[in-house]
């Protein structure tokens, strides 16, 4: 069961900016909204803001959210990034926000590059997202625009808590369904997870990468499946 439980894809809903596809950013060169989707893998983590529309780091929320060592993540939950083949994930419920979570390259001078990492050059991005809506449109775009996973399950079981130090199985049945694609050079792997008696803690995560590093950071943070992502679609160290 994964460890992440502790831890932790309709413009007409959101402010017209969002779907106007020549809106104007101010101080910025941004002229349509920005799409995750297609994001390059070993982009400068600078220029994905800068065509964000001004991002900064300073822009960015808190997260308990883990990268690679390495490495290093910025969180945001601004609107401005939360775009996806032109539908907006952008949303809240009571408990968490949607966010998108940059990982990039922070080589250690001293000890150098551990895998494939590079300073400032984006290796995963990664999709939290609460609200139902927003995932119901993330998925439905994902299978639109990828066509048929190269895996798919579905997993039923309870909730575990813990107990007088001991993990148990609670009341709640848990589910989660997972899908992995490969594009081109990319993988997406997506997370979709429910909670019984607890909506606010349901969510969907996306997760797209390409270096083999990033299989082994998903197997070591409890995401099921992630060794179902072959070794020969992955570029290695």
């Amino acid at each position: 069961m994964p460890i992440i439980l502790a831890g932790l894809v309709s413009c007409g809903q959101h402010k017209k900016k969002t779907c106007d596809a020549h809106n104007e950013v101010q101080n910025s060169i941004q002229t349509e909204p920005f799409n995750l989707a297609a994001l390059h893998i070993g982009k400068n983590i600078n220029n994905i803001l800068k065509s964000a529309g001004a991002m900064a780091a300073s822009d960015t929320i808190t997260t308990d959210e883990g990268t690679l060592v390495g490495n290093d993540r910025l969180a945001f939950s601004s609107e401005k990034l939360l775009h996806f083949n032109g539908i907006s994930l952008d949303g809240r419920n009571s408990k968490n926000t949607n966010k998108v979570v940059l990982h990039y390259g922070n080589v250690n001078p001293e000890i150098g590059a551990l895998a494939n990492e590079k300073n400032d050059e984006l290796g995963m991005y990664q999709l939290d997202i609460y609200t139902e809506k927003e995932q119901k449109a993330l998925i439905e775009n994902l299978n639109k625009t990828l066509h048929t996973p190269i895996f798919d399950t579905i997993r039923e079981s309870f909730e575990p808590e813990g107990k007088d130090g001991e993990i148990i199985k609670s009341p709640n049945k848990f589910r989660q369904e997972v899908s992995i694609w490969k594009s081109n050079d990319l993988i997406y792997y997506y997370c979709e997870t429910e909670i019984e008696n607890k909506p606010d803690e349901s969510r969907c995560n996306l997760f797209v990468f390409k270096d083999k590093e990033w299989e082994e950071f998903l197997k070591d943070s409890g995401y099921p499946d992630a060794d179902k992502i072959s070794s020969e679609w992955l570029k290695d160290q």
